[in-house]
């Protein structure tokens, strides 16, 4: 389906079908694309504004929505938004709604109106969360302590929320698809995000880390490889939850008004370890001098309110320990060294690296190595690198077995 196909009559259908209304029409509608290069690389976001009325006569409503059209290549890759929107996501939210006098705000995504799934293609109709006060961060800056901790605060509601569906309706959870690492890097999106993306830091910190390049190179494909797929094996946890996958800060919207955030983007969910989430975090979003002094008061925060969402939500099983959270968060560190590594330098991209960076560039190995050159020129990106990775050597990260 093309741009042109996103008219006042394909909504009026949309609308017709999410609100079980046939005779709904619309009368005033305006489109604009708003996606901007570097940020949003697996899909095209449109936000739409219009007036409708439910039937002949009716009373004139307006509505601000969201279009999200997952491009042909991430759509082939496989995801998890689906299922997320149509079954785990209001049956979470539904768990929260039911606690929400005791645990306050807990809103974790927008609403999802429609869903059209077509091979190579995915697209969603959601509420514009704009339209609600929600604003996105400067991912270029990074989160500070205040705004971190509302962060993690949301994603504890979103894990805890999704342990106690566990335990009510385990079928829904069971529908997600594992990590797309559970079987290593197979496709070539995945080779070149992670495995080019470790050799060409490896390369990048030669002279200044010599020994630390060598072990890093030693680790490629195999032993990292392997060391990866047990991280995001949910036998190998101890602690285990309905994972976002991808939390950055371009996939979290803050309402600074009233101090609230929610999720957005829940294609690379799975079920896994918290810490998998809380190292990506991290390690794309806050700011360094948080990064590095942080970490225990952000971990302390999100285990307080994950022991409260699953206090007032009905979790029947024994509520997990801080002990327990912190062996997780021991042994998911090689997340933490993947997320530095590759995933840090695209997340707070310059405005000169964004331009033209979406999927289609790492499917091109000269684009994507000259792209890198940018990136990896960001005084940020190397200094929380080159902090990292003598610590992660230290715990043994980077070691070949």
């Amino acid at each position: 389906m093309e741009r042109e196909n996103y008219s006042a009559e394909y909504f009026e259908k949309a609308l017709a079908k999410a609100y079980g209304c046939e005779m709904l029409r619309v009368e005033n509608f305006h489109i604009k694309a708003v996606s901007q290069e570097g940020e949003n690389f697996c899909s095209v976001i449109y936000r739409v504004a219009l007036d409708f009325r439910r039937c002949p006569g009716g009373a004139l409503e307006s509505g601000k929505y969201i279009l999200k059209d997952l491009l042909p290549a991430a759509a082939a890759l496989g995801t998890n938004e689906k299922d997320m929107f149509e079954l785990l996501l209001p049956a979470m939210s539904s768990i929260l709604e039911g606690a929400s006098k005791e645990i306050g705000e807990h809103k974790l995504s927008a609403d999802c109106l429609l869903v059209e799934i077509s091979p190579k293609k995915e697209l969603y109709i959601l509420e514009d969360l704009g339209a609600l006060g929600y604003r996105s961060f400067d991912r270029r800056q990074g989160l500070n302590l205040e705004e971190a901790k509302i962060c993690v605060r949301k994603l504890a509601q979103f894990h805890g929320a999704s342990m106690v569906l566990n335990e009510n309706q385990p079928e829904l959870v069971q529908m997600l698809d594992p990590s797309h690492y559970a079987n290593g890097f197979t496709d070539r999106f995945a080779q070149a995000l992670v495995l080019d993306g470790v050799e060409y830091a490896a390369g990048s910190f030669a002279d200044e880390l010599p020994e630390i390049s060598k072990k890093m190179k030693a680790q490629v494909p195999v032993a990292y490889t392997q060391r990866m797929r047990d991280v995001v094996d949910p036998k190998q946890s101890s602690l285990n939850a309905v994972i976002h996958g991808d939390p950055w800060l371009n996939n979290i919207m803050f309402d600074s008004v009233n101090k609230k955030a929610t999720l957005v983007d829940f294609q690379n969910c799975f079920w896994g370890s918290p810490a998998i989430d809380l190292y990506f975090l991290f390690y794309t979003s806050l700011k360094p001098e948080l990064l590095q002094n942080n970490q225990d008061e952000l971990l302390n925060h999100y285990f307080d309110n994950l022991l409260e969402t699953l206090r007032h939500c009905g979790f029947k099983d024994t509520p997990p320990t801080f002990g327990q959270l912190k062996d997780e968060m021991q042994r998911c560190l090689f997340y933490a060294y993947y997320t530095v590594v590759c995933e840090l330098p695209i997340c707070c991209a310059s405005f000169e690296a964004s331009v033209d960076f979406g999927v289609h560039t790492f499917l091109d190995s000269e684009a994507m190595l000259k792209k890198r050159h940018q990136l990896f020129a960001s005084e940020r990106v190397r200094q929380t690198i080159k902090a990292t990775l003598p610590m992660l050597d230290q715990e043994g990260i980077l070691e070949t077995p």
